[in-house]
């Protein structure tokens, strides 16, 4: 097919050209209608991909590992592997769904995981925004495939940008300064537009400074003008009605949506008929024009072109169907779920060998949680399936980890009748359940009997048997209670027995007794005495705790499974533990007993394959960790609405905090030394490659694959906070059984680059360096070097300044004022600091732009002690007022602005 992008714009045009403004506004949402006499058919914009291809109504598609473990194989050409099988899979479920859907999903995920507490930690590709630009721009370039023309499918990158947190995600602003937004938040998003192309966009629920992510200027003067994506935009899943209903930025919705449609959104993603006819108000009230409309529409159908709805057939329409959730993929999967696994740990515990007695046990040992980004994958192998498959019979013992109880409310008992949780009088009718404790005061209850959970009905008020699986948005089986003895619903109301003589929602609690039938932790004992090894299983719930719409409340294990461990171990040190996970986990306690740790992702259709092969050396765990494994997550972090990584000291580029597992360990089965490492120049320039050669050496018998590590320091010319250690290179490569092997990496200098507030302007810093080379962030070997590049002398306020460009502050944030315009709030006693300020002569006078509630006075410091105000001025409460501050004897200083209540400064100018 010769057809290319040009032609497909000028169809485009000629469909725009003959369509009514009704017609154009019916593309708008998500639901786009057909308008057949052009030839455009019906067409549904959205749908999920981060792992696999998302089918909510139980189509069968394959199931990669999270996000979270895609990004530990650090193999960007095995994520590009993944997007090709992701593309692919969706081109075959729109070939079978009329070509009505499917091919322009919302992945990868690309918000930057600064706190591990995020309740969507799973979703997306860890701490560092190299990694995370590398891995996701590889995904994308295979799921859009490398056709100049035709797109395999679009892929959509989200959340843009600063969502990080899900409480109050969708009423509420992050703050991000101007080093943080540029060097960490917008650098993971640019590959995937600059480098990869992605054809759309998903912007965050989150404002940004005041501003909801889909009224932001960002979105056109970053992404369209400054990245050059030509791609259409949408908004978050409901944004358009919670801008309304729960930011309340806007008062109604044609408000709204006319602002968002200038701002960059083109595609609504929300209910088709307030999406239009917010746009026919917005049109009538002249808050937008046609031409609006008409940008918006001519860049999706432009997607929508080059992904073929206007053509009978193009290229990637001739994809093989036996692909969808075939063979060929799951292969990819078990390889993929290899590299991904991370081994913590190992005290020559493991491999381990087939002529051990085994003894398997823990929570996640029988199981396969789907996320709720996941998934139905055509066959789901638990770990118990795989290992229990490699022995003979009798050679391992498998033991639950749940007990099994009965429940006792006053003198009677619970059971189960017609599917409805009921009081009875006998003990002998009492109905047994498996009792999982998931800590943090969540539980779940199976009938033993049919395997079904319990789950509350709000209907009916009663608790019914219902499926085998939990995995709904609200999950209404979570029995919740941090006594186990005063139980509430999911949704807090107390439990108890109603008037109808069912168990449901109550005015006031009675306590339910748990009646243990079996403890697993002495059975498992047990069995640790009588096998040579035990291997525990352990890990989170992925729809429980920490997911979306709910931030993780700590990252421990949960209580019963770390009791297990320490039982098991006291009778048989010989213990293997396997985390299942979302995030990182402190394991304080394990680390210092335990000889053999590893760690994988949920979400993988062959978890148990692939565990079960790394535990027996079939194959090697080769993943490295994309966060850091910290001692205790809240002694190393700040609160986890507090976005600014370089003052609150966030992640490997930045802590102060000792690491239990720093970002990028992970150790695999055989040994490989750094017998030497040089660079081509030891004098950096801006926007040079500079090659690393790196001499390995395989010292076991077996083949080995590590991933080599380059990590830069700088020392400026001029202090300011820059990484302690940040990402620029790195390698995975295998070596063959003792070889030597030299291997090169390529280290831009732009990477070391910094946003200058001054200046206003990225720079490049005359500096010493430090090259860091090794296996993990916590590396070894180093070679040094120095920069030509700038030192930034001064600054002025010749021209006004807006207050974000501050060097440092103390109790302030960026928002938006009542003309939502952007300002710095400080609060009282807080301060803004402006570096070395050249003024224009010895006495001066600066004027300040300020809107405050409250009457006060702005005192000026020259450090952050604020014990000498060298400068004071009373200012009057009001909107957009201006203060004069006289500034003596002085033509050069540091400049500490603070109030006596809280102020919103917006500019800074000198007279």
């Amino acid at each position: 097919m010769t057809k290319n992008i040009t032609a497909i714009q000028e169809q485009v045009n000629g469909f725009i050209a003959h369509m009514t403004v009704d017609e154009k506004i019916s593309l708008l949402s998500t639901s786009q209608s057909a308008i057949e006499r052009l030839g455009i058919r019906e067409y549904k914009v959205g749908g999920e991909g981060a792992h696999g291809v998302v089918d909510r109504e139980g189509g069968i598609t394959t199931s990669f590992p999270q996000p979270l473990g895609l990004s530990q194989t650090w193999n960007p050409d095995l994520l590009k592997e993944v997007g090709t099988a992701i593309g692919n899979e969706a081109r075959i479920k729109y070939l079978q769904s009329n070509k009505t859907t499917w091919l322009t999903l919302w992945a990868p995920t690309i918000d930057m995981e600064r706190d591990p507490r995020w309740g969507r930690n799973d979703e997306a590709y860890g701490e560092d925004p190299y990694l995370t630009g590398r891995l996701s721009a590889e995904l994308i370039k295979g799921m859009q495939g490398d056709d100049p023309t035709w797109l395999r499918m679009a892929a959509a990158p989200k959340h843009f940008y600063g969502n990080n947190n899900e409480e109050k995600r969708e009423s509420s602003s992050n703050s991000i300064d101007l080093r943080n937004r540029e060097e960490y938040y917008l650098k993971a998003f640019e590959p995937a537009f600059k480098e990869a192309k992605a054809q759309s966009m998903m912007t965050a629920y989150n404002g940004i400074n005041g501003v909801p992510a889909m009224q932001h200027e960002d979105i056109e003067q970053v992404v369209r003008q400054r990245w050059d994506m030509d791609g259409f935009v949408v908004c978050d899943g409901g944004a358009l009605t919670l801008n309304v209903e729960s930011y309340h930025y806007y008062d109604t919705y044609e408000e709204a949506l006319a602002d968002a449609l200038k701002k960059g959104i083109d595609c609504f993603v929300d209910d088709k008929e307030k999406v239009e006819t917010a746009a026919r108000k917005a049109l009538d009230k002249h808050l937008i024009t046609e031409e609006d409309i008409t940008r918006a529409v001519k860049r999706i159908l432009t997607v929508r072109g080059r992904l073929g709805h206007f053509e009978d057939v193009i290229p990637f329409d001739e994809v093989s169907h036996s692909l969808l959730a075939g063979e060929e993929h799951a292969e990819l999967v078990r390889k993929v779920t290899a590299e991904q696994a991370v081994l913590l740990k190992n005290q020559d515990s493991l491999p381990l060998s087939e002529k051990q007695k085994v003894h398997l046990t823990g929570p996640l040992a029988d199981v396969w949680f789907r996320d709720w980004y996941g998934g139905y994958p055509p066959h789901e192998m638990t770990i118990k399936e795989a290992l229990m498959n490699k022995f003979p019979e009798n050679s391992a013992i498998f033991s639950p980890s749940h007990d099994e109880v009965s429940l006792k409310i006053n003198d009677a008992y619970l059971a189960v009748k017609e599917d409805k949780l009921v009081a009875v009088s006998s003990e002998e009718e009492a109905a047994e359940f498996i009792f999982e404790d998931w800590d943090f005061g969540s539980h779940l209850l199976k009938e033993k009997q049919t395997g079904r959970y319990i789950q509350y009905d709000d209907q009916t008020n009663t608790f019914r048997l219902h499926k085998t699986e939990v995995y709904d948005w609200f999950v209404k089986e979570n029995w919740v209670s941090e006594n186990k003895k005063d139980w509430h619903t999911w949704d807090n109301h107390p439990i108890g027995i109603t008037s109808e003589g069912f168990i449901g929602a109550v005015k006031e609690s009675i306590p339910i007794e748990l009646v243990t039938k079996k403890e697993a932790i002495k059975e498992a004992a047990t069995a640790a005495k009588e096998a040579d090894v035990s291997v525990v299983i352990l890990g989170n719930h992925p729809m429980l705790n920490g997911k979306e719409t709910m931030d993780r409340p700590g990252m421990t294990l949960p209580a019963h499974q770390l009791a297990m461990v320490k039982e098991l171990y006291a009778v048989n040190p010989n213990v293997v533990v396997v985390i299942v996970g979302s995030y990182p986990f402190e394991i304080d306690w394990l680390h210092q007993h335990i000889p053999g740790i590893l760690f994988t992702t949920h979400g993988s259709q062959e978890l148990g394959t692939s565990l079960s092969d790394i535990l027996f050396g079939k194959e090697a765990p080769t993943g490295k960790l994309s966060q850091t494994w910290y001692k205790q997550i809240e002694k190393a972090l700040p609160p986890i609405r507090d976005y600014d990584i370089i003052k609150g000291n966030r992640t490997y580029r930045y802590t102060n905090e000792s690491a239990l597992y720093p970002f990028g360990h992970g150790l695999t089965y055989g040994k490989v030394s750094i017998l030497s490492f040089s660079m081509d120049t030891y004098t950096w320039r801006e926007n040079e490659e500079v090659t690393v050669t790196v001499e390995l050496q395989n010292t076991a018998n077996q083949e080995v694959t590590e991933t080599v590590q380059v990590y830069a320091t700088l020392t400026p010319a001029q202090y300011i906070k820059l990484p302690e250690k940040q990402l620029v290179a790195f390698l995975k490569t295998p070596l063959k059984p003792g070889e030597k092997k030299k291997v090169t990496l390529k280290v831009k200098t732009s990477e070391l680059g910094y946003f200058d507030v001054a200046w206003n302007k990225w720079v490049f810093p005359k500096a010493e360096g430090t090259l860091s080379i090794g296996f993990s962030s916590a590396t070894e070997h180093s070679l040094s070097f120095n920069t030509i590049g700038e030192v930034r002398l001064e600054r002025d306020f010749k021209e006004p300044v807006h207050a974000e460009r501050y060097d440092d502050y103390s109790r302030a944030f960026i928002t938006s004022d009542s003309t939502k315009e952007k300002v710095v709030c400080i609060g009282a006693d807080g301060w803004l600091a402006f570096k070395n300020v050249r003024l224009k002569q010895a006495s001066s006078y600066i004027e300040i732009v300020y809107s405050a509630d409250k009457s006060g006075e702005l005192r000026l410091y020259t450090d952050d002690q604020l014990k000498h105000a060298l400068s004071v001025e009373p200012y009057k409460a009001g909107n957009q007022r201006s203060l004069v501050l006289a500034i003596p004897d002085k033509n050069r200083l540091d400049m500490y602005l603070s109030p006596t209540t809280s102020i919103q400064l917006k500019t800074i100018r000198e007279q």
